[in-house]
């Protein structure tokens, strides 16, 4: 391990509910939603978002950021401007083309592969933006904009040691079991209760088909149809649609 790769940093991941099911127009106007509400809250939090080692995966962003960063105002003033401008975007727009969000926050080791940054704690932050809670938590609060899923280390030394504005009454401990991954989170709904969330729900095979949201837009950020999709297209990420946003 290069000593000049090697550094702890927070590492950020964000994704959107239900982008593989929305139309190419659509699609391409959610991506420029997305950069434009994260840069907006970067802005907002004083955070200059252009020194973040970001890769760009069309609904989604895993940013990498500098090991000078304060985090406090990531965790806080970051996600509060973040829930903000997700809600103003989303003010006037039909539900099928809303864009509604997961984040993920780690702090950890982070070192620079050949493709992307390789090791355990680039898996965790992964595991925890993927897990079933959080996608149950957008499923559960249609009116919630964003979930956010902190991992203990940011949890802890963060929040619950009084570091943040954030209360850690609004936040509820989660499992998480993604592939190999075995752990928990911390997962806070801005604008719903996370401990109404019910995390028992019926097994999968015994819940309903998804049915896939289609929307067409036309102009700026204005959608002027909407409409349903039932087809449940096979591909997952990587292909023309993702049955699991």
């Amino acid at each position: 391990m290069s000593p000049a790769t090697f550094r702890r940093s927070l590492l950020v991941c964000c994704d959107l509910r239900r982008y593989g099911a929305a139309d190419d127009q659509l699609q391409r106007e959610l991506q420029e939603l997305l950069v434009r509400c994260l840069d907006r809250a970067g802005a907002t939090a004083g955070l200059d978002r252009s020194t973040w080692h970001r890769q760009a995966k069309g609904d989604e962003e895993w940013a990498v950021l500098p090991p000078d960063t304060p985090e406090h105002v990531v965790v806080d003033s970051y996600v509060r401007g973040l829930n903000a401008e997700l809600s103003s975007a989303n003010r006037y727009r039909v539900p099928e083309a809303r864009a509604r969000m997961r984040l993920a926050i780690h702090h950890g080791v982070v070192e620079e592969g050949a493709n992307g940054f390789p090791g355990q704690d680039s898996v965790l932050v992964s595991r925890l933006l993927n897990s079933a809670p959080a996608h149950l938590a957008l499923e559960e609060f249609p009116d919630a904009d964003l979930v956010v899923v902190l991992s203990e280390i940011v949890y802890s030394s963060l929040v619950r040691a009084g570091h943040t504005t954030l209360s850690p009454a609004d936040f509820r401990r989660v499992e998480v079991e993604e592939k190999t991954f075995h752990g928990h989170g911390w997962m806070w709904i801005p604008n719903g209760d996370v401990h109404r969330l019910d995390l028992a729900g019926p097994p999968a095979a015994e819940r309903a088909p998804a049915v896939h949201q289609h929307a067409v837009a036309s102009g700026g950020s204005t959608v002027v149809q909407a409409g349903r999709d039932a087809s449940v297209p096979a591909s997952r990420k990587g292909g023309a649609a993702d049955p699991t946003r």
